[in-house]
C-alpha cells in the first residue's frame, strides 16, 4: 500500500498538467516530467532558475508582467493568458497558484495547462461557424426580398388580411434569423482575429440620434422612451462608426426588449473623461440577478430572467460589444441591480488624442 510521501510524489509525477514549484523567490525547486516536456529541458538544467528564464508570462499585449508568476493563490484556473517559451515560441495557457495563503515562506505550486490543442479546436469551430453562417446569409437575404415583394403588394395581387398576417410573421422571423447570422459570423471574425475596424471621426450625438430613429417604432410597441442625453459640445469620437453603431444599437434594443410593462425610460449619455468618451445607456428594466453578473459579457449567456422575459435571442450581442470596444482600446462594463434597471458603460477615443 502506498504511504502518503509516495502517493504525493507518484500524483506529482503523472499528473497530466505541467507542475513547477517555486520559493518566494520564484526560483524554481521542482518540476514534473509534464513540465520539463513543455518547456524541452530537463530537471537538471530547470532547478535554481528564475522561472522567468525558463517561462515567461506575457501580458495579452505581449509585454513582460511586472508581477509574473505571483506566489500569491488563484481561487480558480487564469485563462487566455499566453507564455513564451525558451525557444522562442508564444503558446496559449491556463494556470493556478496553489499556496498557503498569508504566508511568505512556504514554497509555491503553479499548475500550467497547455492550451495549444483547444486553440486548435476553437479556430477550427470558429472556421465552421463562420462557412455556414455565410452559406445561410445568402437563402435568407432572398427570403426577405421575396416577403417584402409580397408585403408591398409590388406586383398588384391582393392578399387578405390573414395572409397579411402572416406574411409579417414570417418577414419578422426571417430578420431574426438573419440577426443570428450576422452574430455568428461577427463572433467567428472576432474569433479568429479577422475583424478589422475602420477609423473614422464622427459625433457620437448624431449617431445615437439615428440610432434612436431606426428603434423609434420597436420602443412605441414597448411603451419606452428613448431619451439622448448626449451634449451638443461633446469632442468628435475617433472609432469604427458603423462598429461603435452595432454596439450602441445592441445596448438600446436590449434595454427596449427588457424593460417590464408600463412606460419606461432608456436613456443614452456621454461625458467626457481623460482622453475617451464615456458612453452610458441606462434602463428601468428586469436587471441582471447577482449570480450572473460575473457571466453578462461571456458567449451565448444569457441570466434566468432574460430568457424568463424573452425566449429569443443568441446571447452573443453583449459578448460582440465587449470585443468591440476592447479593441478600440476601451472598456465596458455595467452596474445593475435585480427589478430596478442596469446601465452599461463602455469607453472610446476621443478624436485627436
Amino acid at each position: 500500500m502506498l504511504n502518503g510521501s509516495t502517493l504525493c510524489k507518484t500524483l506529482f509525477t503523472h499528473i497530466p498538467s505541467a507542475v513547477v514549484v517555486l520559493d518566494q523567490q520564484k526560483t524554481i525547486t521542482d518540476c514534473n516530467p509534464a513540465f520539463q516536456q513543455l518547456v524541452s529541458a530537463q530537471l537538471a538544467e530547470i532547478v535554481g532558475k528564475p522561472i522567468d528564464q525558463v517561462l515567461l508570462l506575457l501580458q495579452p499585449n505581449s509585454k513582460t508582467m511586472s508581477t509574473a508568476w505571483s506566489t500569491i493563490p488563484t481561487a480558480d484556473w487564469c485563462n487566455d493568458q499566453k507564455a513564451k517559451l525558451p525557444n522562442g515560441n508564444v503558446i496559449p495557457i491556463a494556470y493556478q497558484v496553489i499556496a498557503i495563503e498569508e504566508d511568505d515562506t512556504e514554497p509555491v505550486m503553479v499548475l500550467i495547462k497547455d492550451a495549444r490543442r483547444e486553440q486548435e479546436l476553437m479556430e477550427l469551430r470558429s472556421e465552421f461557424v463562420s462557412i455556414v453562417s455565410h452559406q445561410l446569409r445568402t437563402p435568407a437575404s432572398a427570403v426577405k426580398w421575396y416577403m417584402e415583394t409580397l408585403i408591398d403588394n409590388r406586383r398588384g395581387n391582393t392578399l387578405n388580411e390573414w395572409q397579411v398576417d402572416k406574411m409579417h410573421q414570417a418577414y419578422q422571423s426571417n430578420e431574426r434569423m438573419i440577426s443570428l447570422i450576422n452574430d455568428l459570423l461577427n463572433a467567428s471574425r472576432l474569433d479568429s482575429g479577422k475583424f478589422q475596424l475602420h477609423l473614422t471621426s464622427f459625433n457620437l450625438g448624431k449617431m445615437v440620434e439615428e440610432v434612436k430613429g431606426e428603434l423609434i417604432h420597436f420602443a412605441r410597441a414597448h411603451n419606452v422612451d428613448i431619451n439622448n442625453h448626449i451634449p451638443a459640445d461633446l469632442p468628435q469620437a475617433s472609432a469604427d462608426l458603423d462598429k461603435v453603431r452595432e454596439v450602441i444599437l445592441n445596448l438600446t434594443t436590449n434595454a427596449i426588449k427588457y424593460s417590464p410593462a408600463g412606460h419606461r425610460e432608456v436613456n443614452v449619455n456621454a461625458v467626457v473623461k481623460g482622453k475617451m468618451i464615456e458612453c452610458s445607456v441606462q434602463d428601468q428594466g428586469i436587471g441582471i440577478p447577482e449570480k450572473g453578473q460575473a457571466h453578462l459579457f461571456e458567449k451565448f449567456y444569457r441570466a434566468d430572467n432574460a430568457i424568463e422575459s424573452q425566449t429569443e435571442g443568441s446571447g452573443l450581442g453583449l459578448y460582440i460589444a465587449r470585443e468591440i470596444i476592447r479593441l478600440h482600446g476601451g472598456d465596458i462594463w455595467f452596474t445593475s441591480k435585480e427589478n430596478v434597471g442596469t446601465t452599461i458603460y463602455f469607453n472610446i477615443p476621443i478624436y485627436g488624442n
